[in-house]
């Protein structure tokens, strides 16, 4: 029932109601109506609103009662029984602060931080927005009041909420529109829901293209023009990896490849007031502007992706596979060389990213260049012994060193304050790269690289035990490791064969596989042409990649870990003393690691 305050003063719609063709009601709460109140805008029928309040439309669920605003809810609502919304606002602005610190800059890049906090702090900002960050973070949170619930059950309540908010105004394109779907999408994804995940980035990616059919971006003001363009590419990004989980060419919008950020990161990520950001905006060119320079390899992950199933879809040989492999690693090798100085991997510029919080976007751009190169030259693998031809045993050698150069990454990562990778997809990652490091594990006779193998192994499941806890995905990650190195051991014919299966091991990160089959190699297979191939010396193969992170073996500075769960630390020191055990041969060491990782 409307009470008398929440009477307009004339009939009539309000500007928002009007553009969008909505009936106005006035909101239950006396601020205006409920469509204004839902978006988080100045409803144009309420002459002065009064000063903001911080805790206006945190939540429109019925809550428990509570002493005071300070104090934290209960985390189970007295109704259903099932994990409800943290009630306060201070509840709220952590859970928020959390999904800046560990999430945002990592996949994806949308928000000007200190704009969103500050909208937040004074009660304006889309709440639709803050729930579905709240989806994300709060698997991170060390509130006690989430002390008996798992972290990947967290962010459940937080993520209806913000699904609810936006059913709502479905038909009503808009910045925060895509921004929610697209935030409700990667929550998705990191549940391992695949039909929900391309239900909810889907949707983000048709709001994106109409908006740009809407308005024009020139009409936002400078920080939601840079932000508008961060958001298209996130979307780019989510369409090209979403595209490979159902295996299909992503659906890329010809108006998104022009747009990249303009704002450099360290002068983004810092607190220019608006009038002020609009005179930092310099080129895509800039030093330190790394999600323009991640952009432009989003085209050669998608050949990458195309052509690895091509392959293991028997349209090309492998022979063919070999001769197209060296014009993608060029366009990767020529976007590493042309990085600003600034930008290239080193310990010391990792450290001066570290010190403007931009140190996880830094590993993220490097990660990202190695998986690229991991993925590519993955097909060259094979379980043979003998005399391989020089171009397979150089393309091994180049996917070995770029398997290791993510594992140094994860270990900068796990290591470095401020540098967590503790994303689902790089879960994927490091499957994959574990994957390399079994290959040099059973099939190297060189005692220094099976010595660092074993090393960068444990790494590797160090860093998935950290992040399976918080993502119901990784899990599945790590079936499907136990699966491949099953196939290792029990196969009679070489478990590399890239087949079907292992394309799409490689390419599709979130969706579910079905049992591995394996057959001995029959003339034609791709096995009897890499069987073939040792006796061939092919000189036109690729020349050696320059110079990367992955070509030396870098020495890690030693930091002292911080364990955020109960016995991690002493799971990792049991699991390290493997290392170590000249006792443990390393068929058993790999299965030995792998059932530790399955129950921790």
């Amino acid at each position: 029932m409307v009470t008398h305050q929440s009477k307009r003063e004339r009939a009539g719609a309000c500007s928002t109601c009007r553009t969008r063709k909505k009936r106005c009601i006035p909101s239950s709460e006396g601020y205006g109506c409920r469509l204004c109140h839902s978006l988080s805008v100045r409803c144009t029928l309420v002459r002065d609103p009064g000063p903001a309040k911080v805790t206006r439309g945190l939540s429109p669920v019925k809550r428990p009662p509570r002493a005071n605003n300070s104090s934290i809810g209960p985390l189970l609502s007295e109704e259903t029984g099932n994990p409800a919304l943290l009630a306060t606002h201070e509840a709220l602005l952590e859970m928020v602060q959390l999904y800046f610190s560990r999430i945002h800059n990592i996949a994806h890049t949308m928000f000007h931080e200190p704009s969103f906090l500050k909208l937040l702090d004074e009660g304006k900002a889309s709440m639709k927005l803050a729930y579905a960050m709240c989806a994300l973070s709060a698997r991170y949170s060390v509130n006690p009041c989430f002390r008996d619930v798992p972290p990947c059950d967290r962010g459940k309540a937080y993520a209806s909420e913000a699904m609810q908010l936006c059913h709502q105004c479905m038909d009503a394109p808009s910045l925060v529109m895509v921004q929610a779907l697209l935030l409700i999408g990667y929550y998705f994804s990191g549940e391992g829901d695949l039909q929900r995940k391309h239900i909810y980035v889907g949707s983000a990616r048709l709001h994106a293209e109409a908006l740009i059919l809407q308005r024009s971006p020139m009409q936002l003001d400078a920080v939601q023009q840079e932000e508008y363009r961060r958001t298209v590419l996130s979307v780019r990004i989510a369409t090209h990896w979403g595209a490979t989980d159902i295996a299909i060419e992503p659906e890329d919008a010809s108006y998104a490849v022009a747009i990249y950020p303009k704002v450099d990161d360290v002068s983004f990520r810092s607190s220019y007031p608006e009038r002020q950001l609009q005179h930092v905006g310099i080129s895509p060119a800039s030093q330190c502007n790394m999600w323009a320079q991640m952009a432009q390899t989003l085209d050669i992950f998608t050949k990458i992706n195309g052509l690895l199933r091509r392959l293991s879809r028997g349209v090309i040989s492998f022979a063919e596979y070999a001769h197209e492999v060296p014009v993608l690693e060029g366009r990767l090798n020529q976007w590493n060389e042309s990085l600003p100085a600034i930008l290239t991997f080193n310990i010391d510029q990792l450290m001066f990213f570290v010190d403007r919080r931009l140190g996880r976007t830094f590993l993220s751009m490097h990660i990202g260049y190695f998986h690229f190169r991991q993925m590519l030259l993955f097909p060259f693998l094979e379980a043979g012994t003998g005399q391989e031809a020089a171009t397979v045993r150089r393309m091994t050698e180049k996917c070995n060193k770029s398997a290791a150069a993510i594992s140094d990454i994860l270990q900068y990562a796990t290591s470095l304050q401020d540098c967590e990778l503790d994303y689902f997809i790089y879960g994927h990652i490091a499957v994959v790269s574990s994957c390399v490091h079994l290959h040099s594990l059973l099939l190297s006779e060189d005692p220094l690289a099976l010595s660092t193998a074993r090393q960068r192994l444990i790494l590797n499941f160090k860093f998935l035990m950290r992040i399976k806890l918080y993502w119901p995905i990784v899990e599945s990650s790590v079936i499907r490791l136990r699966t491949f190195q099953s196939s290792c051991r029990t196969s009679m014919s070489d478990p590399f064969v890239f087949d079907n299966w292992m394309a799409r091991f490689l390419t599709e990160h979130s969706s579910l596989l079905a049992e591995r089959q394996l057959f001995v190699s029959n003339t034609g297979d791709i096995g009897a042409e890499l069987q073939n191939m040792r006796h061939t010396d092919d000189s036109r193969g690729p020349q050696d990649a320059t110079f990367n992170p992955g070509d030396e073996d870098t020495s890690v500075p030693t930091v002292p870990a911080t364990a955020e769960l109960k016995g991690l630390i002493a799971a990792r020191d049991d699991l390290s003393s493997l290392v170590h055990d000249k006792n443990i041969n390393n068929e058993d060491l790999a299965n030995d690691v792998l059932e530790w990782l399955s129950r921790n």
